[in-house]
């Protein structure tokens, strides 16, 4: 055999072992390692019998990134790597000042552009949101109930302090800013977007995660106490005493997304000392939670991820409350679990997460109109 012949045969077989010696090696050390899903999404399951021949290799593929052996541990060194210099390679992830974390323009996210300005609805747009926001108002109105829209601003907006200089300003208003002051100038119903006071809040008292996208429970307690205003209910003025529970850990979802979940660790899981509504059926982060509060009148509360927090602060001021996510929002849903029309109804949309707005509506608008009071 001659000499290039061995060199052609040694790089195949280097090759077959890059290939398949890592699988060998899980196949023992598994159970020693790091498996845990730390993303907040459900991880690409293997090409069934099902899968077109077309849509096989791409499935594969991301099949293949999601359950490659030693994942878990080479996203910890990558992101331990990134960390040494000062940086993030994330497409998912934005690093801010201070460590603080954002997240990127990905998947149903315009969080960076938004920030920016770049993002805007047009008249016809913000006109034709006005028109189905009155609608579904005056369904309610004829039957004796109420509409709050609330708008929960993006993290970047309230801690704009922390984003990075390459990220700048380029307009202002915001989309969501102009959408609200053209729901307030046109429609009857409360519409709120409380970025002032979450700003002014944060100055002395942290109101989002630092690691995660969401407001954590100060900032849900200060819009829930704009909303109960914003309705005409008892709310509270002034910001009770906040303490750390020591016995929970703040969410981490941007820090799990680009594998940093090791090294961010350091935020604390801050409460209101005030009270809660007691949760009389799922969880907080069920989508479907139902909860019995302090107040009078019966609340039906449409969330998203925003409004998992929201949930028990809102409802401390109603009698009981049904607090369902979008994703389970349907006509024959809402006919299944809310037979009779409350008092107030009110749709929490993360501003990320305006486009939602329009469809929920509609879905609400249809059930309204067939649905008696109680």
């Amino acid at each position: 055999m001659d000499k290039n012949r061995k060199i052609q045969l040694g790089l195949v077989a280097g090759f077959a072992a890059l290939l398949v010696g890592p699988g060998l090696l899980w196949l023992g050390l598994k159970p020693l390692c790091d498996t845990t899903n730390y993303e907040n999404r459900t991880l690409t399951a293997f090409p069934s019998a099902e899968t077109s021949l077309e849509q096989w290799p791409a499935q594969f593929e991301d099949w293949l990134e999601d359950h490659a052996p030693f994942r878990n541990g080479f996203l910890t060194l990558k992101a331990g790597a990134d960390r040494l210099v000062g940086s993030l390679d994330s497409s998912n992830v934005l690093l801010g000042k201070n460590g603080w974390l954002f997240l990127q323009d990905v998947g149903d996210s315009s969080s960076i552009s938004d920030y920016q300005g770049l993002t805007a609805y047009s008249q016809e747009e913000m006109a034709a949101l006005a028109d189905k926001v009155q609608q579904l108002a005056d369904v309610l109105a004829q039957k004796g109930s109420r509409l709050a829209i609330l708008f929960a601003p993006a993290k970047e907006g309230v801690y704009s302090q922390y984003m990075p200089d390459s990220i700048p300003v380029v307009a202002r208003p915001t989309r969501v800013q102009s959408l609200t002051d053209y729901l307030r100038q046109n429609t009857e119903v409360p519409v709120l977007f409380p970025l002032e006071a979450l700003q002014t809040a944060g100055q002395t008292t942290q109101v989002y995660y630092k690691y995660d996208t969401h407001w954590n429970d100060v900032g849900a307690w200060l819009a829930a106490q704009q909303l109960l205003q914003a309705l005409d209910l008892p709310y509270a003025d002034t910001l009770p005493a906040v303490q750390v529970n020591e016995e929970k850990t703040a969410p981490t979802d941007l820090a799990n997304m680009c594998g940093s979940w090791a090294f961010c660790t350091d935020d604390l899981y801050y409460e209101v000392d005030a009270p809660a509504a007691q949760c009389t059926e799922g969880t907080s982060e069920t989508e479907l939670t139902r909860y019995q509060g302090s107040g009078t009148q019966n609340l039906l509360l449409v969330r998203d991820s925003f409004g998992a927090a929201l949930g028990s602060r809102l409802a401390q001021g109603f009698d009981k409350t049904l607090v369902l996510h979008g994703n389970l929002l349907s006509v024959e849903n809402l006919t299944a679990q809310q037979p009779t029309l409350p008092p107030v109804v009110v749709v929490e949309v993360g501003e990320r997460f305006s486009d939602n707005l329009s469809g929920r509506l509609d879905t609400l608008l249809t059930w309204a109109a067939q649905t008696d009071p109680a």
